[in-house]
């Protein structure tokens, strides 16, 4: 017999060695009966569990939305638009950017022309009153 062959048998012993003392070490307790099969659970740290569900976005609005009056919240369930895009155009309307069609939002930095293709079925637009109503007497 080589060396080699040797060296094989001795680790295939010290393999099948192993095997049963991890048989008997673990899967069988102390009186030589096997264990049940969820011993081991208790013993154990507790497994990652899942991260919670992110909030389920809602969906697109029931009713048109005028984006010169809607708030930021109303705008968000627009599709594509999310809240830094809803926060540019609140900040655009205080700047006294008025929009007058959907094509204007494209004024908006993040808002293209697939965007508002997507958006226009939900939008409405009031024309802007640019007379004054002062009263005369």
């Amino acid at each position: 017999m080589s060396r080699r062959e040797a060296l094989g048998i001795l680790v295939v012993a010290g393999l099948i060695l192993l095997g049963r003392l991890l048989r008997r070490f673990l899967l069988m307790d102390p009186h030589g009966v096997w264990r049940e099969s969820g011993w081991l659970e208790e013993h154990l740290p507790p497994l990652a569990q899942d991260p919670p569900p992110r909030p389920s976005r809602p969906g697109p609005p029931t009713t048109p939305q005028d984006p010169n009056t809607c708030p930021a919240d109303s705008l968000v369930r627009l599709p594509g638009i999310g809240p830094a895009i809803a926060g540019r155009i609140v900040a655009a309307r205080a700047e006294g950017v008025h929009f007058a069609c959907a094509r204007d939002l494209q004024a908006i930095r993040g808002i293209g022309r697939r965007t508002v293709e997507r958006i226009e079925p939900y939008l409405y637009f009031l024309q802007q009153d640019t007379a004054s109503s002062s009263p005369s007497h």
